[in-house]
């Protein structure tokens, strides 16, 4: 994965907005769209962009990001430039889309958690969750490549939220992918608490649904911890193998 010497600030010097999740909103960079940076107490969350390039490639296309999942990685750069620009075009028409998911300072991520491992996602829009601990090398939290990866500005992997038409309407997917080097700090479910707590990204009022394989019990126990819940309707895209999950709008969930 490539290093990168500058600060999640400093990447984003052009992002005037900053929410803490437990914070008051402020208004965001881009003329009253809800693109916004997220702070929780270990992570950085910030709008995709194109200096993102190298890392989300590097991410994607490492095969152990996808041990879990029924999608493929990613073997050209161009597979995910593309992708990148449709993510970017997300932001651009909906004020809605993924984030970076960073350290918010050197060292911040440490310590496993029972609730959290490798997130990992089927793209552009759907999602697919932690890969379960399979092998030393992927899931301690405190081997020799997850202390490399968190002490510098380094991308942890990537959370967010996009429409999708569902059904004759538009709900929102959940999307997650984690580089395996962290799992079981607990960032994907930090990060996507994050995000779907966030009131201007939109979960609280709309359906948000995310697909993953039947079989990867990791991401449908996650899945459940955020609020989602198994449907027997079929997932879109009609890939075998694929399961809905559905999460309510809190005031349909009553909560």
């Amino acid at each position: 994965m490539a290093a990168t010497a500058a600060t999640p600030e400093s990447r984003l010097g052009t992002l005037t907005a900053e929410h803490s999740v437990h914070g008051a909103a402020t208004p965001s960079f881009d003329g009253g769209r809800r693109a916004v940076l997220l702070r929780t107490e270990r992570l950085l969350l910030a709008p995709v962009a194109e200096s993102d390039l190298e890392e989300l490639f590097a991410l994607h296309a490492n095969p152990l990001a996808f041990a879990d999942d029924l999608t493929e990685p990613l073997t050209d750069r161009e597979q995910m430039r593309w992708v990148l620009q449709q993510w970017i075009r997300a932001w651009q028409e909906h004020g809605t889309g993924y984030l970076t998911v960073r350290p918010t300072a050197a060292g911040s991520v440490r310590g496993r958690t029972a609730d959290d491992g490798t997130a990992a996602g089927a793209m552009p829009g759907t999602a697919d969750d932690d890969t379960a601990a399979r092998g030393a090398a992927r899931t301690a939290p405190d081997n020799a490549a997850a202390r490399a990866l968190t002490t510098r500005d380094s991308l942890l992997g990537v959370v967010g939220l996009t429409p999708l038409a569902f059904e004759g309407g538009h709900v929102l997917s959940v999307y997650w992918r984690l580089d395996p080097a962290v799992t079981g700090c607990g960032i994907a479910t930090e990060a996507a608490r994050a995000v779907l707590a966030d009131p201007r990204l939109g979960a609280r009022d709309q359906k948000v649904i995310a697909v993953t394989a039947a079989g990867n019990r990791p991401s449908l126990a996650l899945a459940a911890r955020l609020g989602f819940l198994r449907s027997e309707r079929e997932a879109p895209g009609g890939r075998t193998g694929d399961v809905l999950l559905v999460r309510r709008p809190e005031d349909e969930a009553g909560t």
